[in-house]
């Protein structure tokens, strides 16, 4: 079983939703995170959104707007935190991707987060087959960014879960050696020498995983 993680940026101005679009577009709305979305066989759907900011401008943008056919705010533990629970209209190209999760078999990792641009975070997991032909549908208006991508374990962080063989085993090393403690342990040169490999090697995939597991905690 496989994982695919990767980034919808939309190429025109149409966005995932109408309704969605007016909030990312917000000066006081964040939105963080989508914790559950279901299309239903007449093509409207039901979303779970997490997000941040002004409460009343929120209400006011949902009752205004013709692609939200039912919503309630929902009040989080978090300061200036709610869920929004909004029913939509089945609008491109939210419905045409979601059905592309039916139709190749793909299970949806949740909850699926926005990045700081205001663009959708999405894991899915299924076959290699099945995700590749999915991707091959996505629709043309989004570009889908591949971010990660490897065989699915439930049980590890997805910031290693999408490292190599490779980066792992030089993580490993520089983790046993004491590269990570605080005075430092050991050196580019005695990492290299434990995995076989040139210092640049090392350098290039420490400063890879790094990167990686950085953006995976910020997003």
């Amino acid at each position: 079983m496989r994982y695919f993680t990767f980034t919808f940026v939309p190429l025109e101005e149409r966005y995932f939703h109408p309704a969605l679009a007016e909030a990312r577009d917000h000066p006081d709305i964040t939105l963080e995170q989508m914790k559950y979305i279901n299309l239903f066989e007449d093509e409207t759907g039901v979303v779970l959104l997490g997000g941040r900011g002004d409460e009343t401008a929120a209400e006011a943008l949902l009752a205004d707007n013709d692609d939200v056919i039912d919503w309630e705010l929902i009040p989080s533990n978090d300061e200036n935190g709610y869920y929004a629970y909004i029913h939509f209209t089945g609008r491109e190209p939210a419905v045409g991707l979601l059905k592309l999760l039916d139709e190749y078999r793909l299970v949806l990792e949740l909850p699926l987060r926005f990045t700081s641009e205001g663009y959708l975070r999405v894991t899915v997991i299924g076959t290699d087959d099945n995700i590749q032909q999915a991707l091959r549908n996505v629709p043309d208006t989004i570009d889908a960014q591949a971010t990660q991508m490897g065989e699915y374990n439930p049980d590890d962080e997805r910031a290693i879960a999408g490292l190599t063989e490779r980066q792992r085993e030089v993580l490993e090393a520089a983790v046993e050696m004491g590269y990570y403690e605080v005075p430092r342990q050991a050196t580019y040169e005695e990492i290299a020498d434990v995995c076989d490999c040139t210092v640049g090697t090392v350098g290039e995939h420490l400063n890879r995983i790094e990167s990686q597991i950085i953006h995976s905690a910020m997003d």
